[in-house]
């Protein structure tokens, strides 16, 4: 793969010269050297307090987002709805934010990322609390679908943010961390609520959790770079529309609605088939299946390392590839098989996610928070649909019909992953 042109800039508080790689591929490996003894960068500095806010960010919104996907059993029967019914309190809030994160871009073209996600997640963390108490299932829904819109401004805004902050050689290692968190996120979200829910009931255990993201929310706010930040002077339809006729971008859209759109339907609907016969297991027990987000947690922060050796494609194929064996191993009856399954597929999905994230945002040098948000509303309706449409096919052939439609989405997306265009050239 020919290089891109290193630019040679003089570290000023160290006095020595760093080769800082250009962030305009999302492979390129950390070539910042250590800093002269005594001495701590401002860049160091400043891509810590960056890394502890999308970390915060990344915990608190997949957390608020995935956390009643743990209790849609329980939900199920307390409302008297049916699985596919009781799953858009998932697909409402993935749905909301699919829908506003280019309204999100926008806003922030005007006042900048950070100011951006600040108001994003002030109203996060106020509705985190509220929404849990609406009185009716269908008050539910539509509180999930405002949550979702109040999210959109954090993951939409994310990698935007760190690819004009952070210092070019440290974006694919801060980009996979970020993606680790919404992976610890979404699984202490799901984990946590479970117990609670037992003893205090689903809304209880959704308030409480809600206070606990609140408090999250605020910390991001003190943590996010002070200031507006970079503005885009690219007029924002023009920059859609040059997205939008990029066959790489439209691929890489494609890859991450069929991925996550794969998983969430795992995960919606692996809880129906384990507490019922012949499994029969206890929604607590059920609940540890989220377990494999560690999975997720740990090949999200490989993501970076694996492409520097192995290049787009072939980790691309390896994510899906993992997906497709795991969800063929969660046929068999056996139920540690299942769970090997369930890791293969979490794995690959954050795999995936990682790598398809980080093209986007290192391949769209002009319109960046444009082409994010574009990636980031093809993920979150990827999600919001597939999630639906596995309830159509838990009813018609339960955990097979479910299986089936997983294999198809991620075939589709290993086709989308080997189309040349799909790479950055070699």
């Amino acid at each position: 793969m020919s290089r891109v042109p290193k630019v040679h800039w003089i570290h000023r508080l160290c006095r020595h010269t760093v080769d800082c790689m250009s962030a305009t591929h999302f492979t390129e490996k950390d070539t910042d050297e250590p800093a002269a003894s005594g001495d701590v960068p401002k860049e160091s500095n400043r891509d810590r307090r960056l890394s502890a806010a999308l970390w915060c960010a990344g915990l608190a919104t997949f957390a608020l987002m995935y956390a009643p996907q743990g209790l849609l059993t329980q939900i199920g029967h307390d409302a008297a709805v049916s699985a596919a019914q009781a799953s858009l309190l998932v697909s409402a809030a993935t749905l909301g934010l699919a829908l506003s994160v280019l309204p999100w871009a926008r806003f922030s073209d005007r006042v900048g990322r950070p100011t951006a996600m600040r108001y994003a997640a002030a109203i996060a963390g106020l509705l985190a609390v509220a929404v849990p108490w609406l009185p009716t299932f269908e008050a539910l829904v539509a509180g999930r679908f405002v949550q979702g819109v109040a999210l959109g401004g954090l993951p939409a805004l994310a990698m935007t943010l760190l690819h004009e902050v952070a210092a070019p050689a440290r974006t694919a290692v801060l980009a996979g961390s970020y993606v680790a968190a919404t992976s610890l996120g979404g699984l202490g979200g799901r984990l946590l609520v479970v117990p609670v829910a037992d003893h205090l009931g689903w809304r209880p255990a959704l308030a409480i959790l809600g206070v606990g993201l609140a408090i999250l929310m605020a910390v991001l706010i003190v943590l996010l770079p002070a200031g507006q930040g970079q503005r885009s002077t690219v007029p924002s339809g023009g920059s859609l529309a040059v997205h939008l006729r990029d066959v790489r971008l439209l691929a890489l859209f494609g890859i991450g609605a069929l991925l996550v759109g794969g998983m969430v339907a795992v995960f919606n609907y692996l809880p129906f088939r384990l507490e019922a016969a012949p499994y029969h297991l206890a929604p607590t027990v059920v609940s540890l299946i989220f377990l494999a987000y560690l999975a997720g947690t740990a090949g999200s922060r490989a993501a970076g390392w694996l492409v520097g050796r192995l290049g787009h494609r072939t980790v691309l194929v390896l994510a899906c590839t993992f997906m497709a064996g795991g969800t063929v191993l969660s046929l068999d009856a056996s139920l540690t098989l299942i769970l090997v399954g369930l890791a293969a597929v979490t794995a690959g999905l954050f795999v995936g996610h990682a790598v398809a994230s980080g093209m986007v945002g290192a391949h769209a040098t002009t319109g960046r928070a444009q082409a994010t948000a574009l990636y980031n509303v093809s993920y979150y309706a990827g999600s919001s649909l597939f999630g639906w449409v596995g309830g159509i096919a838990w009813a018609s052939g339960h955990w097979a019909g479910v299986a089936v439609l997983v294999l198809v989405l991620t075939m589709l997306a290993l086709v989308l992953a080997v189309l040349p265009k799909t790479n950055p050239p070699r």
